[in-house]
């Protein structure tokens, strides 16, 4: 009885959570504006549906899977793209004299984005 108890609570709470997303799925990440100055690859549109946004770590992705790369190649080259992605948005942050913590988010948000 110890055991049944709360493993009936759990599905019961796991069942509420289910169908409360299901009703009101999460709004959109993708819906929020892009950082200013950040260039964001689009990919191409698929049956009418809107084009997905492609960060720029993903562009590195996809850049780096087309190569056909060996292993130990394509991380160092994923590792490259991402850093020199990085550079350039440290570079955008300079330009708009962020410091501090700002500059961090800034930097983090345009890679990802």
């Amino acid at each position: 009885m110890r055991i049944v108890t709360p493993a009936i609570y759990a599905a019961l709470l796991g069942g509420a959570i289910y169908i409360a997303i299901a009703q009101n799925p999460l709004p959109n990440a993708i819906a929020s504006a892009p950082p200013e100055g950040a260039k964001i690859a689009h990919s191409v549109p698929t049956g009418g549906k809107s084009p997905v946004r492609v960060g720029r770590r993903e562009s590195c992705r996809q850049s780096v899977s087309a190569k056909h790369l060996g292993k130990h190649q394509a991380r160092d080259q994923m590792q490259l793209c991402v850093a020199q992605a990085r550079v350039e948005c440290l570079k955008q942050a300079i330009d708009q004299k962020l410091r501090g913590s700002a500059r961090r988010v800034y930097v983090k948000s345009c890679v990802a984005a």
